[in-house]
């Protein structure tokens, strides 16, 4: 057998330390689609009203990545969630009474709440 097919541990440990940096690197960031939506809401939706009528407040707002806010991946999605407020300068984007920074109606998070009114 030559040396490049005979296994070792010290390549199952090189192969395997390789692997654990490309998953870590996935894991690494927020989704890029979304680091533009970062920023302060505008004034608006400061203290504005959710669907389900609760009222925004910016010192009770979660981060995204804490709520792991993404791409929705069937209907459930922001636009039909109890926390979400309806875009309020035509701008497609609205925001969350618990989540800070914008919302896009198609996104979803793990504190999804269908809001059925």
């Amino acid at each position: 057998m030559d040396e490049l097919s005979t296994p070792t541990r010290r390549r199952l440990l090189h192969v395997l330390g390789g692997t654990l940096l490309v998953g870590l690197a996935g894991c690494a960031g927020d989704d890029p689609q979304y680091e533009d939506l970062q920023g302060p809401v505008p004034d608006e939706y400061q203290t504005a009203t959710s669907q389900g009528e609760t009222e925004r407040s910016a010192g009770n707002l979660q981060s995204k990545a804490g709520v792991n806010y993404h791409d929705a991946q069937g209907a459930a999605t922001c636009e039909n969630c109890i926390p979400y407020i309806c875009d309020k300068n035509d701008d497609g984007l609205g925001a969350c009474s618990l989540v800070e920074g914008y919302i896009e109606p198609n996104a979803w998070c793990t504190i999804y709440a269908r809001h059925t009114g």
